[in-house]
């Protein structure tokens, strides 16, 4: 695998760190992430997607992290959002 050296500003470098830290990452596997989902394949390379076991591992990861009150109806909120944008 090859290195490359980038220069960040000492904010953006700190939030960095701190989003992969939040998200049990290491800073250099969150980078090459985000590179290989922004650039494209070639023609000549097949399309890489994750897999149904990658995806239900985030889907768990993100499980349980909004608390909501037992009572809660999510359909009385959706009622009361369409009705202020359409003014309803």
């Amino acid at each position: 695998m090859s290195q490359l050296t980038i220069t960040l500003d000492d904010n953006l470098l700190q939030a960095a760190q701190e989003y992969a830290r939040q998200h049990g990452q290491k800073l250099d596997a969150l980078v090459a992430r985000l590179l290989a989902d922004t650039v494209r394949p070639t023609a000549s390379e097949p399309q890489q997607t994750e897999t149904i076991e990658e995806r239900l591992a985030m889907v768990r990861q993100l499980s349980g992290s909004v608390k909501l009150p037992a009572d809660f109806d999510y359909r009385v909120v959706v009622a009361e959002e369409l009705a202020k944008k359409y003014g309803i």
